[in-house]
Protein backbone atom coordinates (compact mmCIF):
# COMPACT_ATOMS: atom_id res chain seq x y z
CA UNK A 1 0.00 0.00 0.00
CA UNK A 2 2.83 2.39 1.36
CA UNK A 3 4.60 1.66 -2.32
CA UNK A 4 1.20 2.80 -4.37
CA UNK A 5 0.70 6.14 -2.30
CA UNK A 6 4.25 7.44 -3.13
CA UNK A 7 3.56 6.24 -6.96
CA UNK A 8 0.32 8.39 -6.75
CA UNK A 9 1.93 11.14 -5.05
CA UNK A 10 4.43 11.27 -7.27
CA UNK A 11 1.80 11.67 -10.31
CA UNK A 12 0.50 14.59 -8.38
CA UNK A 13 3.89 16.33 -8.08
CA UNK A 14 4.30 15.72 -12.11
CA UNK A 15 1.04 17.02 -12.92
CA UNK A 16 0.32 19.95 -10.21
CA UNK A 17 3.69 21.46 -9.58
CA UNK A 18 3.07 24.85 -10.28
CA UNK A 19 -0.19 24.98 -9.08
CA UNK A 20 -0.28 26.12 -5.34
CA UNK A 21 -3.28 23.88 -4.02
CA UNK A 22 -2.96 22.88 -0.68
CA UNK A 23 -4.47 19.25 -2.07
CA UNK A 24 -1.28 19.25 -4.22
CA UNK A 25 1.38 19.31 -1.27
CA UNK A 26 -0.12 17.67 1.33
CA UNK A 27 1.99 14.56 2.23
CA UNK A 28 5.84 13.55 1.87
CA UNK A 29 7.32 14.34 -1.29
CA UNK A 30 8.54 11.00 -3.22
CA UNK A 31 12.15 10.40 -3.21
CA UNK A 32 12.50 9.90 -6.94
CA UNK A 33 15.97 8.16 -6.81
CA UNK A 34 14.84 5.55 -4.00
CA UNK A 35 11.47 4.70 -6.02
CA UNK A 36 13.68 4.24 -8.96
CA UNK A 37 15.97 2.31 -7.57
CA UNK A 38 13.07 -0.08 -5.90
CA UNK A 39 11.22 -0.35 -8.83
CA UNK A 40 14.00 -1.32 -10.82
CA UNK A 41 15.04 -3.55 -8.36
CA UNK A 42 11.74 -5.27 -7.96
CA UNK A 43 11.56 -5.65 -11.84
CA UNK A 44 15.31 -7.69 -12.20
CA UNK A 45 14.59 -9.74 -9.93
CA UNK A 46 11.30 -11.01 -11.17
CA UNK A 47 13.29 -11.82 -14.50
CA UNK A 48 15.88 -13.66 -12.20
CA UNK A 49 18.34 -11.20 -12.00
CA UNK A 50 19.33 -11.56 -8.48
CA UNK A 51 22.85 -9.40 -8.74
CA UNK A 52 21.19 -6.78 -10.39
CA UNK A 53 18.22 -6.27 -7.89
CA UNK A 54 20.79 -6.42 -4.82
CA UNK A 55 22.84 -3.28 -6.80
CA UNK A 56 19.23 -1.58 -6.97
CA UNK A 57 17.99 -2.13 -3.10
CA UNK A 58 21.77 -1.18 -1.82
CA UNK A 59 21.42 1.91 -4.10
CA UNK A 60 17.94 2.23 -2.04
CA UNK A 61 19.02 1.31 1.29
CA UNK A 62 21.82 4.26 1.01
CA UNK A 63 18.38 7.00 0.00
CA UNK A 64 16.64 5.55 2.45
CA UNK A 65 19.40 6.03 4.63
CA UNK A 66 20.27 9.52 3.65
CA UNK A 67 16.47 10.21 3.73
CA UNK A 68 16.67 8.99 7.30
CA UNK A 69 12.95 7.40 6.56
CA UNK A 70 12.46 4.79 8.51
CA UNK A 71 9.79 2.55 6.77
CA UNK A 72 11.71 3.42 3.53
CA UNK A 73 14.68 1.98 5.00
CA UNK A 74 13.05 -1.15 6.60
CA UNK A 75 11.15 -1.72 2.91
CA UNK A 76 14.73 -1.87 0.91
CA UNK A 77 16.51 -4.09 3.97
CA UNK A 78 14.01 -6.42 3.86
CA UNK A 79 14.28 -6.84 -0.39
CA UNK A 80 17.98 -6.58 0.48
CA UNK A 81 18.09 -9.68 2.60
CA UNK A 82 15.98 -11.44 0.12
CA UNK A 83 18.15 -11.02 -2.88
CA UNK A 84 20.69 -11.79 -0.94
CA UNK A 85 19.27 -15.33 0.27
CA UNK A 86 18.40 -16.00 -3.50
CA UNK A 87 21.77 -15.49 -4.38
CA UNK A 88 22.88 -18.61 -1.56
CA UNK A 89 24.43 -15.89 0.71
CA UNK A 90 23.08 -17.24 3.47
CA UNK A 91 25.93 -14.78 5.98
CA UNK A 92 25.49 -12.15 3.84
CA UNK A 93 21.83 -12.24 4.41
CA UNK A 94 22.36 -12.61 8.06
CA UNK A 95 24.90 -9.58 8.24
CA UNK A 96 22.11 -7.54 6.15
CA UNK A 97 19.43 -7.78 8.33
CA UNK A 98 21.90 -7.09 11.34
CA UNK A 99 22.06 -3.77 9.61
CA UNK A 100 19.08 -2.81 8.71
CA UNK A 101 17.79 -4.10 12.05
CA UNK A 102 20.06 -1.57 14.25
CA UNK A 103 19.25 1.40 11.82
CA UNK A 104 15.31 0.85 12.61
CA UNK A 105 15.99 0.41 16.28
CA UNK A 106 17.60 3.56 16.28
CA UNK A 107 14.84 5.09 14.47
CA UNK A 108 12.83 3.29 17.34
CA UNK A 109 11.04 0.79 14.92
CA UNK A 110 10.84 -2.35 17.78
CA UNK A 111 8.25 -4.76 15.00
CA UNK A 112 10.60 -6.53 12.74
CA UNK A 113 8.88 -9.75 12.48
CA UNK A 114 8.95 -9.92 8.83
CA UNK A 115 12.60 -9.46 8.86
CA UNK A 116 12.93 -12.76 11.41
CA UNK A 117 11.11 -14.74 8.83
CA UNK A 118 14.56 -13.95 6.62
CA UNK A 119 16.55 -14.66 9.64
CA UNK A 120 15.24 -18.18 9.91
CA UNK A 121 15.77 -18.97 6.95
CA UNK A 122 19.30 -17.67 6.24
CA UNK A 123 20.09 -20.08 9.46
CA UNK A 124 18.23 -23.01 8.17
CA UNK A 125 20.00 -22.68 5.17
CA UNK A 126 23.47 -23.28 7.67
CA UNK A 127 22.10 -25.91 9.50
CA UNK A 128 21.81 -23.68 12.67
CA UNK A 129 18.21 -25.24 14.20
CA UNK A 130 18.59 -24.10 17.45
CA UNK A 131 18.90 -20.34 16.40
CA UNK A 132 16.72 -20.87 13.34
CA UNK A 133 13.92 -21.56 15.40
CA UNK A 134 14.35 -19.02 17.55
CA UNK A 135 13.97 -16.25 14.47
CA UNK A 136 11.05 -18.58 13.38
CA UNK A 137 9.21 -18.34 16.99
CA UNK A 138 9.54 -14.23 16.35
CA UNK A 139 8.44 -14.62 13.32
CA UNK A 140 5.32 -16.41 13.95
CA UNK A 141 4.63 -13.27 15.51
CA UNK A 142 3.66 -11.31 12.37
CA UNK A 143 0.81 -9.42 11.86
CA UNK A 144 1.41 -10.32 8.55
CA UNK A 145 -0.23 -13.66 7.16
CA UNK A 146 1.77 -14.32 4.65
CA UNK A 147 4.89 -13.92 6.67
CA UNK A 148 3.38 -16.02 9.05
CA UNK A 149 2.51 -19.10 6.03
CA UNK A 150 6.75 -18.57 5.73
CA UNK A 151 6.69 -19.08 9.30
CA UNK A 152 4.68 -21.86 9.72
CA UNK A 153 6.15 -23.77 6.56
CA UNK A 154 9.98 -23.10 7.68
CA UNK A 155 9.12 -24.01 11.57
CA UNK A 156 7.59 -27.28 9.80
CA UNK A 157 10.70 -28.24 8.15
CA UNK A 158 12.68 -27.67 11.20
CA UNK A 159 10.78 -30.06 12.95
CA UNK A 160 10.85 -32.70 10.51
CA UNK A 161 14.44 -32.09 10.57
CA UNK A 162 14.48 -32.79 14.58
CA UNK A 163 12.17 -35.19 14.25
CA UNK A 164 9.31 -33.52 16.09
CA UNK A 165 6.37 -34.98 15.01
CA UNK A 166 4.24 -33.44 17.41
CA UNK A 167 5.19 -30.14 15.92
CA UNK A 168 5.05 -31.09 12.52
CA UNK A 169 1.46 -32.03 13.10
CA UNK A 170 0.63 -28.71 14.27
CA UNK A 171 2.24 -27.22 11.46
CA UNK A 172 0.50 -29.15 8.98
CA UNK A 173 -2.90 -28.13 11.16
CA UNK A 174 -1.84 -24.18 10.86
CA UNK A 175 -1.43 -24.27 7.26
CA UNK A 176 -4.61 -25.47 6.54
CA UNK A 177 -6.34 -21.72 7.07
CA UNK A 178 -4.57 -20.89 3.97
CA UNK A 179 -6.09 -21.12 1.23
CA UNK A 180 -4.26 -20.01 -1.39
CA UNK A 181 -2.43 -22.85 -3.73
CA UNK A 182 0.98 -22.13 -2.89
CA UNK A 183 0.54 -22.43 0.79
CA UNK A 184 -1.60 -25.69 0.00
CA UNK A 185 1.35 -26.90 -1.58
CA UNK A 186 3.42 -26.30 1.48
CA UNK A 187 0.83 -28.22 3.47
CA UNK A 188 1.14 -31.38 1.48
CA UNK A 189 4.79 -31.33 1.68
CA UNK A 190 4.38 -30.96 5.21
CA UNK A 191 2.22 -33.52 5.58
CA UNK A 192 4.71 -36.29 3.07
CA UNK A 193 7.25 -35.54 5.88
CA UNK A 194 5.05 -36.15 8.49
CA UNK A 195 4.00 -39.44 6.99
CA UNK A 196 7.34 -40.23 6.38
CA UNK A 197 8.69 -40.10 10.26
CA UNK A 198 5.61 -41.81 11.51
CA UNK A 199 6.12 -45.00 9.10
CA UNK A 200 4.13 -44.75 5.91
CA UNK A 201 6.39 -44.30 3.84
CA UNK A 202 3.80 -45.10 0.93
CA UNK A 203 1.75 -42.56 1.56
CA UNK A 204 4.69 -40.10 1.69
CA UNK A 205 5.56 -40.96 -1.52
CA UNK A 206 2.53 -40.67 -3.39
CA UNK A 207 2.25 -37.00 -1.74
CA UNK A 208 5.62 -35.94 -2.02
CA UNK A 209 5.70 -36.55 -5.86
CA UNK A 210 2.46 -34.85 -6.12
CA UNK A 211 4.21 -32.24 -4.75
CA UNK A 212 7.14 -32.75 -7.46
CA UNK A 213 4.36 -31.38 -9.89
CA UNK A 214 2.97 -28.55 -8.44
CA UNK A 215 6.19 -27.32 -7.97
CA UNK A 216 7.19 -28.12 -11.60
CA UNK A 217 4.15 -26.31 -12.63
CA UNK A 218 4.80 -23.15 -10.51
CA UNK A 219 8.53 -23.29 -11.84
CA UNK A 220 10.00 -23.62 -8.70
CA UNK A 221 12.59 -26.39 -9.66
CA UNK A 222 14.07 -26.01 -6.59
CA UNK A 223 11.31 -26.73 -4.51
CA UNK A 224 10.86 -29.88 -7.17
CA UNK A 225 14.16 -31.15 -6.27
CA UNK A 226 13.92 -30.76 -2.73
CA UNK A 227 10.50 -32.80 -3.11
CA UNK A 228 12.58 -35.24 -5.69
CA UNK A 229 14.96 -35.95 -2.71
CA UNK A 230 11.83 -36.40 -0.16
CA UNK A 231 9.88 -38.74 -2.40
CA UNK A 232 12.94 -40.75 -2.55
CA UNK A 233 14.00 -41.15 0.89
CA UNK A 234 10.47 -42.29 0.92
CA UNK A 235 10.75 -44.79 -2.12
CA UNK A 236 13.60 -46.51 0.18
CA UNK A 237 11.53 -46.34 3.15
CA UNK A 238 9.06 -48.98 1.52
CA UNK A 239 12.03 -50.82 0.00
CA UNK A 240 11.97 -49.38 -3.64
CA UNK A 241 15.56 -49.24 -4.41
CA UNK A 242 15.32 -48.90 -8.22
CA UNK A 243 12.89 -46.30 -7.46
CA UNK A 244 14.92 -44.44 -5.03
CA UNK A 245 17.92 -44.91 -7.37
CA UNK A 246 15.71 -43.09 -10.58
CA UNK A 247 14.41 -40.13 -8.33
CA UNK A 248 17.77 -39.48 -6.92
CA UNK A 249 19.18 -39.61 -10.13
CA UNK A 250 16.46 -36.68 -11.48
CA UNK A 251 17.25 -34.63 -8.87
CA UNK A 252 21.13 -34.54 -9.56
CA UNK A 253 20.44 -34.09 -13.50
CA UNK A 254 18.36 -31.25 -12.63
CA UNK A 255 20.68 -29.96 -10.01
CA UNK A 256 23.50 -30.54 -13.09
CA UNK A 257 21.91 -28.59 -15.49
CA UNK A 258 20.54 -25.83 -13.17
CA UNK A 259 24.55 -24.99 -11.97
CA UNK A 260 25.46 -25.59 -15.64
CA UNK A 261 22.84 -22.40 -16.39
CA UNK A 262 24.18 -20.51 -14.02
CA UNK A 263 27.78 -21.04 -15.17
CA UNK A 264 27.38 -20.01 -18.63
CA UNK A 265 25.64 -17.11 -17.10
CA UNK A 266 29.16 -16.31 -15.98
CA UNK A 267 28.45 -16.72 -12.17
CA UNK A 268 27.93 -19.19 -9.58
CA UNK A 269 25.19 -21.37 -8.95
CA UNK A 270 21.96 -19.13 -7.79
CA UNK A 271 18.56 -18.97 -8.04
CA UNK A 272 16.42 -18.27 -10.85
CA UNK A 273 13.25 -16.15 -10.99
CA UNK A 274 11.35 -19.23 -11.03
CA UNK A 275 14.04 -20.49 -7.69
CA UNK A 276 13.53 -17.86 -5.66
CA UNK A 277 11.60 -19.68 -3.02
CA UNK A 278 12.66 -21.52 -0.43
CA UNK A 279 14.40 -21.93 3.62
CA UNK A 280 16.83 -24.22 3.35
CA UNK A 281 16.73 -23.32 0.44
CA UNK A 282 14.14 -20.69 1.98
CA UNK A 283 13.55 -17.41 0.55
CA UNK A 284 11.17 -14.99 1.08
CA UNK A 285 9.18 -12.78 -1.43
CA UNK A 286 9.96 -9.31 -2.54
CA UNK A 287 7.85 -6.53 -1.04
CA UNK A 288 6.35 -5.11 -3.89
CA UNK A 289 6.22 -8.53 -5.97
CA UNK A 290 4.30 -10.83 -6.70
CA UNK A 291 3.11 -13.94 -4.04
CA UNK A 292 5.17 -17.29 -4.62
CA UNK A 293 5.32 -18.89 -1.42
CA UNK A 294 6.21 -21.87 -3.22
CA UNK A 295 9.70 -21.92 -1.79
CA UNK A 296 10.53 -21.54 1.85
CA UNK A 297 11.87 -24.91 1.87
CA UNK A 298 14.75 -27.09 2.76
CA UNK A 299 18.26 -27.13 0.99
CA UNK A 300 19.49 -29.34 -1.83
Amino acid sequence: MKRVLLACTGVMVLTLGGCSSSTATKGPKPDQPYEDAMDTGKSVYGIGQATQAEAQYRTAMDRALMRDDAPSIHEAGFNLATVLLAEDEPQKALQSLGETEAALSLRGVSDTSDLAVIRAAALYRLHDTVFASQAVARALQSPDMGIRERAFYLSGLIAADLRQDTVLAQRVNDLAVFRESSAQVDRQELTARLNLLRGQPELASSEALSVVKSRRDALDYRGMRRALTLAADAAEAAGHQPQAAALRQQEKISEQVAAKQAGDDGAAPKETASEKAEPGKVTVQVHGTPVDQSGLGASD
